[in-house]
């Protein structure tokens, strides 16, 4: 049996290696970026983002805007506190509670029940190879019918739907 490669199994690898990897990965995609920027530079003057260099960079706009980033950074740290404290409040609530439980199985009485039919074809129904099942406008089942005889799905046709050889 062969073994998976490592690069394929993060698991395997050291915590070293890991960090390597990643600090790789993250080099070669400012890289990749890097390569765009003249084709980015081309449609930033076709679309006229040179006023916005203007306006924020050499005419200061962007003082105002930092004034303002200090208060969305503190909002944001406020409602990620918030929503870390729900978090732990929900944990420390919920630690060493199971609360899912398993679906009961459904018996062949039921399922008879259910689909009003009787329990002994219901069983000639799950033990048959294919079924046809028609419905009705509410979708209820009107009609279940077995197939004994396999259709032929494809048959060999052309082009324009005629039957070949």
């Amino acid at each position: 049996m062969k073994r998976p490669l490592i690069i394929n199994t993060p698991s395997l690898q050291s915590l070293q290696q890991r960090y390597v990897s990643a600090f790789l990965t993250f080099i070669f995609w400012v890289i990749w970026f890097f390569l765009w920027t003249p084709l980015i530079t081309l449609f930033g003057w076709l679309s006229g983002l040179d006023l916005i260099y203007i306006q924020m960079i050499e005419l200061e706009g962007f003082s105002d805007i930092a004034e303002d980033f200090s208060g969305f950074l503190i909002s944001v740290a406020i409602f990620g506190g918030l929503l870390g404290f729900w978090a732990l409040y929900n944990f420390l609530r919920f630690k060493d509670i199971e609360r899912r439980a398993a679906i009961t199985p459904v018996n062949n009485q039921q399922l008879a029940a259910f689909f009003g039919v009787g329990v002994n074809l219901l069983g000639k129904q799950q033990q048959a190879q294919c079924l046809s099942i028609s419905f009705d406008d509410q979708g209820n089942i009107s009609q279940i019918g077995t197939i004994t005889k396999p259709i032929a799905i494809a048959e060999k046709t052309d082009d324009i739907g005629n039957k070949g050889s």
